[in-house]
């Protein structure tokens, strides 16, 4: 009888024991993503009980990550009318405190990979450089710098919802000017036409600025003979 209940005490301080370690807890800023052989990962927020062997758990990180792009000198964007410009974007992503939005990033990008910025950043960096020349080169150059934000809602039109899983929260611009005349390539046809209207253009201000300079000019008065 005695040994009896020594087993049966034994065999419950065992299992509370396997069960103590198989409980897993993410913080609120984090999901547990638990895979099961072949079957459908299932997610939880806050805790769950991983089986040993049988059930793999990963965390995935659900804060903010960013994204910068830059584009400068022969670099830059190329405008519809050929003039270049220099941008800084920065894209902000995140994964949504949401079943499907977590596996979808695990399945497409993996947990150890989504949680890496510098690895969100080589992952996501070539499409918003694409959304990027793309909106670039359907405005002309002074259309681009008259509204910002029509540029950057046509740059958020090309990037889509669909990256990867993560929800894009906000772009912004920290730099949309013009690149340096003496940084384009002549050789490039794009470019070529920019140096044109540029050079035009400077021609015409400079005519513009000495036309207003001879009118200014006081005419010397004239004294009378006696």
């Amino acid at each position: 009888m005695e040994t009896s209940i020594l087993l049966a005490i034994t065999g419950v301080a065992a299992t509370c024991g396997v069960l103590l370690k198989s409980y897993r807890r993410v913080g609120p800023g984090e999901a547990l993503v638990i895979a099961r052989g072949g079957g459908r990962a299932r997610v939880r927020f806050g805790s769950a009980v991983v089986l040993p062997v049988v059930e793999r758990a990963e965390v995935l990180d659900l804060s903010v990550r960013k994204v910068v792009v830059e584009r400068r000198g022969r670099q830059g964007l190329s405008c519809q009318d050929g003039i270049r410009v220099d941008v800084r974007a920065t894209l902000l992503v995140k994964v949504e405190r949401e079943e499907e939005g977590v596996l979808r990033v695990a399945r497409e990008v993996g947990c150890a990979r989504a949680n890496k910025p510098e690895a969100v950043q080589a992952l996501l960096e070539e499409r918003l450089a694409s959304a990027l020349a793309d909106s670039a080169s359907t405005f002309n150059f002074d259309e681009l710098l008259a509204d910002r934000s029509l540029f950057i809602d046509h740059v958020m039109m090309e990037l889509g919802s669909e990256l990867f899983g993560f929800k894009l929260e906000r772009l912004s611009l920290g730099r949309l000017e013009q690149t340096p005349l003496d940084q384009l390539d002549p050789t490039n046809v794009q470019d070529a036409r920019g140096i044109l209207k540029l050079t035009g253009r400077a021609t015409r201000l400079a005519l513009e600025t000495s036309g207003e300079k001879d009118n200014t000019t006081p005419s010397p008065s004239g004294r009378g003979t006696g």
